[in-house]
């Protein structure tokens, strides 16, 4: 088990939420200086098999990017590797999603194989990071309605998430609300941006609902991106180790679990907990979002 997810499971069960917050803090130091080390010694010990020597992947929130970073991660040598600047803003304001993308960060990750899985807008200042650094990258997102739901159960059981105050102790009608006027028109534009700046020769772009669907055919897809080896059996294995089913203990999609990080695995599970207030309240943020982007075909939904 890695350190993040050692540091969630011992935060959730032992610590009061300002506890919680101040060992994450503390931890992010640590974990960068741990992350690193494996990525330089994945270099040396693989840096020649690879062209691309650092993958990013930049994902809405709950929206299948830990998943992906399992599937890129199998690749041997690839660690994925958090800047502490990232944390911080996170820690400070509620969210990476608007975080701006250091200046050369890239050039820190001389001599490593990296991976960098991150919730940063596509604004035109990360795009030209990006540009300028060569690196390719694949973005994710969700159904907005879906993302409301498994926010709200993972706000609820994370007491060091800086949110957490907002939706502890509330019903999920009274975070759904809370999430709608807090985050919802943030990551409206959060996908917006992409579309809008993203580089189409050196990106792709992947819904939540697509990897449920085909999950090895996405991961062929990011592994020609990426130029990262494999023979079409290799990928299956990977994508099967990876599973959902794998990865929450045997669990298939659509048993809950509302404690774990790996909730349901499900899309559509917004049906199950919007009321026709909530109902009402959303689509007057995502109506035209949601034509938009093809997931209904009118705002009458």
């Amino acid at each position: 088990m890695s350190l993040t997810k050692t540091l969630e499971n011992v935060t959730r069960r032992c610590l009061p939420p300002a506890g919680a917050r101040l060992a994450k803090r503390l931890a992010v130091g640590a974990r960068y200086r741990s992350q690193a080390q494996a990525c330089r010694e994945g270099f040396a010990a693989y840096g020649d098999r690879y062209p691309q020597k650092s993958l990013f992947v930049a994902g809405l929130p709950k929206s299948g990017t830990t998943w992906v970073e399992k599937m890129l991660s199998s690749f041997p040598g690839f660690h994925e590797l958090l800047i502490p600047e990232v944390a911080a803003h996170e820690m400070a304001t509620g969210g990476s999603h608007d975080f701006e993308l250091p200046e050369g960060m890239f050039d820190r990750f001389k001599d490593m194989l990296v991976l960098s899985k991150m919730h940063v807008h596509g604004s035109m200042h990360n795009a030209e990071v990006l540009r300028r650094a060569g690196v390719r990258y694949v973005i994710l997102f969700r159904d907005l309605r879906d993302v409301a739901v498994s926010n709200y159960f993972y706000v609820c059981n994370t007491p060091w998430h800086p949110e957490y105050r907002h939706y502890h102790g509330r019903t999920v009608e009274e975070g759904l609300v809370t999430f709608a006027e807090r985050t919802l028109p943030a990551y409206v534009q959060w996908v917006r941006s992409w579309q809008a700046n993203r580089d189409p020769e050196r990106s792709l772009v992947f819904r939540y609902e697509e990897l449920l669907a085909d999950d090895l055919g996405c991961l062929r897809k990011m592994a020609a991106l990426f130029e990262l080896p494999g023979s079409d059996d290799e990928l299956r294995t990977i994508a099967e180790r990876n599973s959902f089913k794998a990865m929450s203990g045997g669990r298939e999609r659509g048993e809950e679990s509302g404690s774990s990080f790996q909730r349901k695995g499900q899309a559509g599970d917004w049906k199950n907990h919007f009321t026709p207030a909530i109902t009402e309240v959303y689509r007057g943020v995502l109506g035209e979002f949601l034509v938009e982007f093809g997931y209904e075909r009118s705002e009458d939904w």
